[in-house]
């Protein structure tokens, strides 16, 4: 008894088998890159024949690993990266496969902005237009109209997997919402924001919900994939609302998902557009439910980025990036809060979706070895403060969200949840108890139990969620708290100008 998902996120593709008990059996993860399109540079797209077979490449390696026989494949589903999006042509043809990082909306924005203004913020939760999906699809129609007249569909990424294993048009409210053509307050596509546009109604998917089987494994997907022929496919969802069910985030709930980026996520009964545009609303995988959104932005990429920077001059560097990475919490045990008087402003801030487009520059600060009282700059400091950067990040994108409600309770999910170390920093940084999963996959496994319903081993996402997750002990505050207060106050003074 067992259920396949698979997560294609920003970096890279991964696949899971997972039983009912939410216990992994196999996984596999490969990288890909996207290509820069020839005449504008901030135009990146992805090529969906090398996508599929990359795609393909890692189920049949999760199944290989897994040891699991493929006749005990009960049903399989799909996350992705949110923002992104592909466009198919009537004959289910790709003509534009587009990720997140896809930036090219940036020259047609002004057709939104024009024809909507703030109403589309209000509409949709989604600011700035240049991010999503309804300015992308203006570029075409400026810059290339033979691919514009020729749309039949847009899919997000996630949905297309599944149109490529099942041939079946389908999404549901959390991932039709990531593409700023979604009305979150009438659950249905905006007929406001489709005319701003000019593109027919009838290139969206069917709605339905996550959990749902939409259609069956095709026998051409059987040859790619492995995955058999007529093994139910089920609607998944976004990779970061997948991965709050799989931390079973509930109303009042605050949860940090800790990735490359870090959405700072709170989940609310009813839709609520957060003023001046500063942060995202969208549905949730669950219904009735929506989630406003406080990103931290790059964060676990820049913990990448320092460690490689730190093992470029090494022997062997991957050596030295796997050891670091293998021996971080022992690396790090014994270094104060404040790092030793070091502070790394490196990319993690408070979200502001009207300047989101603005990259700040990085901000070191470290104590001059000038006097022998003084502890010089180490690769050890500049690691844990950068590791507190993210930590303060957090903190202030909470904050925000609890301007608009009380949070009942914090919890964290993600690969940077693996560090305990990290997450007792948090726990300090934030002054309350943060509960974690056992299982940081959080994707993944979210995705895996919208296959688990379809399925039918559970009548509802909330079910599911309760029978796979388990829990680590709650990661509770000390005495470090208290000397986190001026640190973070000080971090905020630095980084974000004391807003």
């Amino acid at each position: 008894m067992v259920v396949a998902s698979i997560d294609a996120g920003t970096t890279g593709v991964r696949c899971l088998i997972v039983n009912k008990n939410g216990t992994l059996l196999g996984i596999s993860r490969r990288n890909w890159d996207y290509e820069t399109h020839e005449f504008l540079e901030i135009a990146k797209e992805f090529n969906p024949t090398i996508f599929w077979k990359t795609i393909c490449a890692v189920i049949h390696e999760a199944l290989e690993s897994s040891a699991v026989d493929v006749s005990k494949l009960e049903a399989m589903s799909a996350t992705s990266q949110r923002h992104g999006i592909v466009l198919l042509d009537s004959d289910g043809r790709e003509l534009h496969a587009g990720p997140n990082i896809d930036a090219r909306g940036a020259m047609t924005q002004y057709i939104i902005e024009e024809s909507l203004a703030e109403k589309y913020h209000d509409i949709t939760g989604c600011w700035p237009p240049l991010m999503f999906g309804p300015a992308r699809v203006a570029w075409f129609e400026e810059e290339e109209p033979e691919i514009f007249e020729s749309i039949a569909h847009i899919l997000p990424i996630s949905d297309w997997i599944a149109y490529r294993i099942s041939g079946e048009y389908s999404t549901e409210p959390a991932s039709a919402s990531a593409t700023g053509f979604f009305d979150i307050k009438k659950m249905e596509w905006s007929s406001d924001v489709i005319d701003a546009v000019g593109i027919e109604a009838g290139v969206f998917p069917r709605l339905g919900q996550s959990g749902d089987v939409i259609g069956e494994v095709t026998s051409k997907a059987e040859a790619d994939s492995g995955l058999p022929e007529g093994l139910p496919v089920v609607q998944g969802g976004t990779d970061t609302h997948c991965a709050l069910l799989a931390a079973q985030s509930e109303f009042g709930d605050i949860t940090a998902i800790m990735g490359s980026t870090a959405p700072i996520m709170l989940v609310l009964d009813k839709p609520i557009c957060a003023e001046n545009q500063k942060m995202w609303t969208g549905c949730h995988v669950i219904p009735g439910q929506w989630t406003m959104e406080s990103n931290a932005t790059m964060t676990g990429a820049y913990l990448v980025w320092v460690i490689d920077l730190l093992c470029q001059q090494a022997e062997k560097p991957s050596d030295c990036r796997a050891k670091l990475y293998d021996n971080l919490d022992d690396i790090l045990a014994d270094t104060p809060p404040g790092s030793n008087e070091t502070y790394a402003g490196l990319g993690p801030s408070i979200m502001d979706c009207r300047t989101i487009s603005d990259i700040p520059q990085a901000r070191l600060f470290f104590p001059q070895p000038a006097l022998p009282q003084v502890i010089p700059l180490s690769s050890t400091s500049l690691i844990h403060a950068v590791l507190e950067n993210i930590a303060y990040s957090v903190r202030g994108n909470l904050e925000q969200l609890e301007g608009v409600a009380e949070s009942k309770k914090v919890r964290a999910i993600g690969g940077l949840t693996r560090s305990s170390t990290w997450l007792k920093m948090l726990s300090n940084v934030l002054n309350r108890p943060v509960h974690v999963p056992t299982e940081p996959e959080g994707s993944l496994l979210g995705a895996a139990i919208c296959a688990a319903k379809g399925a039918g081993w559970f009548d509802s996402l909330e079910a599911g969620a309760k029978s796979m997750v388990k829990w680590q002990p709650a990661y509770e505050p000390d005495e470090r708290a208290k000397v986190y207060e001026s640190y973070y106050k000080r971090w905020t003074e630095i980084w974000c100008g004391a807003e």
